[in-house]
């Protein structure tokens, strides 16, 4: 048939490398344009740096530092620009506690970061570059004449996450010494494991406060570690101590009437190191909260705990006691405070 090839006629062929030049062409122009445009995109991520403003606050930040280190601001609306000066990737963080309130991260060597945020009055941590650099510190002012402020549940929950965290370790430790007091060979190491048993179980004790079957744990322990049961009974009892903590969520008010309850020894006797040094954790560790609704209380506070690591009243630390009471009230949930 006309128009058509013999079933014995060769088709023609077209020659494919004839048009390989054009697609090698084609293919290096795309591979440019593609080029192109991650380079210009990448030189505008890296020169792109946001304008200072007036009312910027600025921090330079390396691997190991902050500069300012500390700064203090009035409270409200707070713009900072943060600086990378180090070699590597860091990020900036302000801190309540072990609760992170901002942030900025993935700030490239020689780049800047602006974090706009409204902040209360109070103490922060910030961080400086890496995790395992110093903390910087944030103070944040009331104006004079502002009003007092007002905590709800949500400013509880730091501080009470943080203090159950220091609870689980202490209790893991105190454990570890029960253990190697029931195996040590010599009795110095026997002693000494007992001794540190008993720093850790004192120190924990202000989380019995207002929960008999608590307290009743704790003094179960005391009395088994004075002198020392059989080893099985200690480590029954401390087991179950441990997994009663783990189980309760102590609030500011409990960890202060149970610091208080430390500090109250009677008049003919002194409050121990292991009594201050738990009172004193609880107060520093609540500070920040004191610091937004009772700025002059938590200035007493500061005070009352340098003395109290000098002195050794009678007494249990009567001053810094009454002021912990101060605290606890002050730091009370409106309405749930009892009238006197």
């Amino acid at each position: 048939m006309a128009g058509r090839a013999g079933a014995g006629q060769a088709l023609p062929v077209r020659d494919s490398r004839r048009r390989a030049p054009a697609l090698r062409l084609t293919g290096a122009a795309t591979l440019l344009l593609v080029l192109g445009g991650l380079g210009a995109f990448v030189y505008a991520a890296t020169t792109r740096q946001p304008a200072t403003g007036s009312g910027d606050i600025a921090i330079a930040i390396t691997e190991r530092s902050c500069d300012p280190a500390v700064l203090t601001i009035p409270a409200g609306k707070a713009s900072f620009l943060v600086s990378n000066r180090g070699e590597r990737v860091l990020e900036w963080e302000i801190l309540d506690g072990v609760m992170v309130l901002e942030e900025r991260e993935n700030i490239a060597p020689g780049q800047s970061r602006r974090l706009t945020t409204q902040l209360r009055p109070g103490r922060y941590d910030i961080t400086c570059g890496l995790p395992s650099a110093p903390h910087g510190r944030l103070i944040v002012e009331a104006a004079a004449d502002a009003p007092a402020q007002r905590l709800t549940l949500m400013d509880l929950v730091g501080p009470a996450a943080e203090y159950r965290a220091m609870l689980s370790e202490r209790a893991a430790a105190l454990a570890q010494a029960i253990e190697i007091a029931t195996t040590a060979s010599d009795e110095a190491g026997r002693a000494e494991a007992l001794a540190q048993a008993r720093s850790l179980l004192r120190r924990m004790e202000p989380a019995a406060a207002g929960d008999p079957a608590l307290a009743e744990r704790f003094a179960t322990l005391a009395a088994l570690l004075a002198p020392p049961a059989a080893p099985e009974r200690l480590r029954a009892a401390a087991h179950a101590l441990g997994d009663a903590l783990d189980q309760r969520t102590v609030l500011p008010g409990q960890m202060l009437a149970g610091a208080v309850t430390l500090l109250s020894a009677p008049q003919d006797s002194a409050a121990g190191p292991d009594d201050i040094t738990a009172a004193a954790e609880i107060a520093r560790l609540l500070l920040p909260l004191a610091e937004r609704v009772a700025p002059d209380l938590a200035g007493r506070v500061r005070t009352d705990l340098a003395a109290a690591a000098r002195e050794a009243e009678p007494g249990g630390r009567a001053t810094l006691a009454g002021d912990l009471e101060a605290m606890r009230k002050a730091l009370a949930l409106p309405g749930t405070e009892p009238k006197s």
